[in-house]
């Protein structure tokens, strides 16, 4: 892992990486004030600015399993990146396990998987967390017993001994995860680690992040998939054109009063018992219509009132779901009995 010094010059601002004293009585496993992060693209005499991260402020807490989220472009990579020593801030500070980047035994104890890891075709998953585990000093024995350990962990042990060629995605995100876990790190940082899984591979890499947060690791996911971050985080953080939004734990989202899309099935051929109702339309041309859970009663209750048969109500997407969206000012128009949306 590349090393971030203890002060450099970043374009005109020049930063000093100091501790900042947590706001909680929490341990932070990462701490982090005022990280910006700043690219100069183009001509050097009419430079383009991009803003990738803005003023960041985020506690991390140990042994807890913490979710970053955003859009495509928010900058979660540019803060994981930061975090890991690769980039160099524009400003701000960090700390990471009560330490700097720069020193090689914090590195020693974090884990990393990128979004996209590549490894060598041609050998099997057993000899690659082999020679993952001879880069942390592990040899002998307690290497062996080490890279059981991992692939039992990472449910890899029938196929240890197969090419990484023949792996599936799911496999290789696994052995992706096994490589990052050889070390015993104290902290797991994943870049999109469900990116491109079935749902098969998203109930695997669920189970693993499960397993190691009973075991005390301390987990930072980047991620846009909603329903696995409810699962497995404690705590979130809402991230939005390079500025941290909100940050909330996951039980609270659950608890709050956001309201959530619903879509009413109902045949087609129900809609002349719905004459004069705002939403005759959209039964007749969707067979079905979408409200939000503050008028779901009031509908199926109007539907009822006329003898339309209703074939089943589905939720259009969960409480964390609906919770981002209004925290990055997304605006959903569903329809309504109230105001005969379609």
């Amino acid at each position: 892992m590349a090393s971030l010094p203890g002060r450099f010059q970043s374009f005109d601002c020049e930063v000093t990486l100091e501790p900042d004293k947590p706001v909680t009585d929490l341990p932070c496993a990462i701490q982090i004030r005022g990280l910006s992060k700043t690219y100069k693209t183009g001509f050097w005499l009419a430079p383009k600015v991009t803003h990738a991260l803005h003023d960041l402020h985020l506690d991390v807490y140990e042994k807890q399993a913490f979710g970053l989220l955003g859009l495509n472009g928010a900058g979660k990579t540019t803060t994981i990146k930061l975090i890991l020593g690769l980039l160099k801030p524009t400003a701000g500070t960090l700390r990471i396990l009560d330490g700097r980047i720069s020193d090689r035994r914090v590195r020693d104890r974090i884990g990393y998987l990128p979004e996209l890891p590549y490894f060598s075709k041609q050998h099997t998953g057993r000899e690659l967390l082999r020679y993952f585990g001879a880069l942390h000093g592990l040899s002998g024995k307690a290497l062996r017993h080490r890279v059981e350990e991992v692939l039992e962990l990472v449910r890899m042990t029938r196929t240890a001994d197969q090419r990484v060629s023949g792996y599936s995605k799911g496999m290789q995100q696994r052995i992706g995860i096994g490589q990052a876990l050889i070390g015993k790190p104290q902290l797991l940082i994943c870049d999109e680690p469900m990116s491109g899984l079935d749902p098969v591979g998203y109930k695997e890499m669920r189970d693993i992040f499960i397993d190691l947060k009973k075991m005390g690791t301390t987990i930072f996911l980047n991620t846009h998939i909603m329903d696995e971050v409810e699962r497995i985080c404690d705590r979130i953080g809402i991230l939005h054109d390079g500025r941290l939004k909100e940050v909330v734990p996951v039980h609270q989202v659950l608890q709050s009063t956001v309201p959530v899309d619903y879509w009413v099935d109902v045949d087609a051929g129900e809609a002349p018992k719905l004459s004069g109702l705002p939403f005759q339309d959209a039964v007749a041309q969707n067979g079905g219509v979408q409200v939000t859970g503050m008028v779901l009663a009031e509908t199926l209750a109007l539907l009822t009132s006329r003898r339309a048969e209703v074939k089943g109500v589905r939720p259009l997407s969960s409480l964390l779901e609906a919770y981002f969206l209004r925290a990055i000012g997304a605006q959903v128009g569903p329809a309504s009995p109230a105001k005969g949306g379609q």
